[in-house]
């Protein structure tokens, strides 16, 4: 008695498989909103990050991944972005205006009078 390979296509009484999904449905919760606190110490050590890029070579342009890290903290703070600086001394500036829109856009608006009054 001889065997024999079957192949797929001469098995025709095999039920046909259901093609399956290639999207994964997860059941994980969303992220919440990260602390603002948090957000701006990122953002600080990436300002040291690109401080140090800079001080090997300022005028050299700055990595995509570096911009888009930066472009995407802001995005979390809710100010304007770094847009696509052409070298690293650029990038620092930007980040450093990233964060100073940041703080300011958290600092309590407190009116003058009551400032003076306190003293």
């Amino acid at each position: 008695m001889s065997l024999r390979r079957v192949t797929p296509f001469e098995n025709s009484a095999a039920p046909a498989a259901p093609p399956r999904t290639t999207r994964r449905r997860s059941r994980a919760k969303p992220r919440p909103a990260r602390a603002r606190a948090v957000i701006l110490a990122e953002l600080k050590g990436l300002g040291g990050l690109v401080h140090e890029q800079a001080l090997l070579d300022a005028s050299a342009p700055p990595q995509m991944s570096l911009v888009e890290w930066s472009n995407r903290l802001a995005g979390e703070l809710a100010v304007e972005g770094v847009g696509s600086p052409a070298t690293y001394r650029d990038l620092l500036w930007a980040i450093v205006q990233v964060n100073r829109r940041g703080t300011e856009s958290d600092a309590p608006t407190v009116p003058v009078g009551a400032l003076q009054g306190a003293a």
